[in-house]
């Protein structure tokens, strides 16, 4: 304005814009994962961007129930119309906009899912699946024991590190989804432990 300044107003942040990191890797885990989901499955959702682009891939007639403590998972799974989608309230943990605490882990102990996609934070041959906050590593417990099935979805990034919390052993995984080609030499280890390599 004429002789001053007026601050540039800022565009209001949706709350849905998620930073998503390795965008086009996430993209071809979830395209290999695809091929695990079936019609009339019961399945279970863990949080994270992975996840996320998974759920933003599924077969638009897809008939499966799906649950998920992850909002932003929900959000995108409510516009598919062959889909029950259960969201598992409880305590909102705000920065991952998931839910935690006692109410998710009673819900997930009544489930009898046929698959878990399960976002890995941490994976090392030794300790597993690990986690950085330790309501989520509890609720990603109950996940697994709720499921006939567990595959964990990453970028090779998270292979080889460790977070403060035990998820699981390896041999509770059924199948790893990264990036890499399945005969990759950084997946070796996890090939002997006896878990199958998408």
């Amino acid at each position: 304005v004429y002789g001053g300044g007026i601050p540039v107003a800022e565009k209001n942040k949706s709350v849905f814009d998620i930073l998503i990191t390795n965008e086009d890797k996430k993209k071809a885990i979830a395209a290999k994962a695809l091929s695990l989901l079936h019609d009339g499955q019961v399945v279970i959702m863990s949080g994270g961007t992975t996840n996320l682009i998974f759920s933003q891939l599924i077969p638009p007639l897809l008939k499966a129930t799906i649950y998920t403590y992850s909002l932003p998972i929900a959000m995108q799974l409510s516009q598919y119309p062959n889909i029950d989608l259960i969201f598992i309230g409880g305590k909102m943990q705000k920065n991952a906009m998931v839910t935690i605490g006692i109410d998710v882990l009673q819900v997930l102990s009544k489930i009898k899912a046929d698959i878990c996609f399960m976002g890995v934070s941490s994976i090392n041959i030794k300790q597993g699946l690990t986690e950085m906050g330790y309501e989520v590593s509890i609720v990603k417990k109950a996940m697994i024991e709720s499921s006939d099935r567990v595959v964990a979805m990453f970028t090779t990034d998270k292979l080889n590190t460790k977070r403060p919390h035990v998820v699981c052993d390896i041999t509770k995984l059924d199948t790893i989804v990264t990036e890499l080609d399945s005969s990759d030499a950084s997946l070796e280890e996890y090939v002997k432990s006896g878990v199958s390599i998408l």
